[in-house]
């Protein structure tokens, strides 16, 4: 089971950016992660932290694919693209 951890987090103009790091199998994959405000509204209307907001993300994606497929850095607001139930299950998983 892959372990997630928000290594870093910076808090911008309408969005907050991050450094992750997965750990699966023994190897460590290093994310930068971006969510912007309306994401963060939508998928959890401000009940939680940005931060469990993209740990969630990550746990979403890790159910979809496997972590070398993850992009090395993106928008959150990209996965719906590849992902659209995204919108649907992620507030369930925070």
């Amino acid at each position: 089971m892959a372990t997630i951890e928000i290594v870093t987090e910076t808090e911008g103009k309408n969005q907050w950016t991050y450094t992750v790091c997965v750990k699966d199998d023994g190897e460590t994959h290093q994310f930068d992660v971006t969510l912007n405000w309306s994401d963060y509204d939508l998928w959890c209307r401000g009940r939680v932290a940005p931060e469990c907001v993209v740990k969630a993300a990550f746990e979403f994606l890790l159910q979809q694919e496997p972590v070398g497929d993850i992009q090395a850095k993106f928008d959150c607001s990209l996965i719906r693209r590849y992902f659209p139930q995204i919108d649907a299950e992620l507030p369930a998983m925070v």
